[in-house]
């Protein structure tokens, strides 16, 4: 008679192929932007250290530099693109030319071409919050 085999443990049964759930990348989460409502429209700050990406519904706490606590509901979430920085634009340097002729040169090159796929990569995805309370 054999003896019988005991159910794997929890490491076990732990699929390690099995891609990170939506919203959160490796090391447990992705930075992202935050739109905080405001009198004159919205604030944006970029999140400084990766969390899980809210899903539209959520609620959402921040406590300000006043140690005071808000409330938001995600209002909307936005997936953004970006070139690949091999395809970016080259930054000018301060001290780059002036002169009219370079910069109308530079603005009829003519539309921008659609980039293609190898071109674009995810951009930080941007929170849109709308207040549910004032500050408590």
């Amino acid at each position: 008679m054999e003896p019988e085999a005991e159910p794997p443990g929890p490491a076990a049964t732990d699929d390690p192929a099995e891609p990170d759930p939506a919203g959160i990348g490796p090391g447990g989460g992705t930075p992202y932007t935050v739109y905080f409502p405001s009198e004159d429209g919205y604030l944006a700050a970029d999140l400084g250290h990766a969390a899980p990406l809210p899903h539209v519904g959520d609620f959402v706490e921040y406590i300000d530099e006043g140690r005071v606590t808000h409330r938001y509901r995600v209002r909307e979430v936005v997936h953004t693109l970006q070139l690949a920085p091999a395809y970016r634009p080259k930054p000018r340097a301060a001290g780059a030319a002036t002169e009219e002729g370079e910069a109308a040169g530079e603005a009829s090159e003519g539309p921008h071409s659609i980039p293609e796929g190898a071109e674009l990569r995810a951009g930080l995805p941007e929170v849109i919050l709308e207040e549910l309370t004032g500050p408590r």
